[in-house]
């Protein structure tokens, strides 16, 4: 149910089927709390966000050219024990990125991608962020938010405390888990 205020600021009822109808006023409040379809919207973000990873891992385990890249970057970053972490990184990208997409065991994937953007921003952020050559600590900031792994943290630190909602196979797993 929509209330739309007149020019004369009288509340206005908009009907739409089945739903029960009252009148109010618009509140500034009304407006503030968003315009509704929150579920849908983290369950988009979750799904974007997972499928993201998917085919970065994907692409990593799959193509040569990719994962020779990957294994250089490895290599000149001076990551230690690249003969594990060329196989394993891409395998936590995929599979950790299919439970987020899916909404499977959601905290622990997204855990386990944060420890990767957390890894990829302390060790090859630092070197990008001085290529910008900020101007100043505010250019530096702007530099080091314009990080794609900050934004990709951001939104694993959102899954591992909320969890992936409701439209999810966790979800499904705590209903049958009573």
């Amino acid at each position: 149910m929509k209330y739309q205020d007149t020019p004369d600021t009288k509340p206005v009822l908009v009907r739409w089927p089945g739903i029960v109808e009252a009148q109010r006023h618009l509140t500034v409040r009304d407006m503030l709390d968003g315009i509704g379809g929150t579920l849908p919207a983290i369950a988009a973000m979750r799904f974007a966000l997972g499928s993201f990873f998917v085919l970065s891992g994907f692409h990593k385990l799959t193509n040569r050219e990719r994962h020779k890249t990957f294994v250089d970057t490895l290599r000149v970053l001076n990551i230690p024990h690249v003969g594990i972490l060329q196989w394993f990184v891409p395998g936590v990208e995929f599979f950790g990125g299919l439970g987020v997409a899916v909404g499977f065991l959601t905290p622990l994937a997204a855990l386990g991608l944060l420890v990767i953007c957390a890894v990829a921003l302390f060790t090859n952020s630092p070197t990008v962020v001085a290529s910008y050559k900020p101007i100043d600590r505010a250019d530096r900031v702007d530099d080091w938010l314009y990080q794609p792994e900050v934004m990709y943290a951001l939104m694993l630190l959102y899954f591992i405390a909320a969890g992936a909602g409701p439209v999810s196979i966790d979800q499904l797993l705590k209903l049958w888990i009573g």
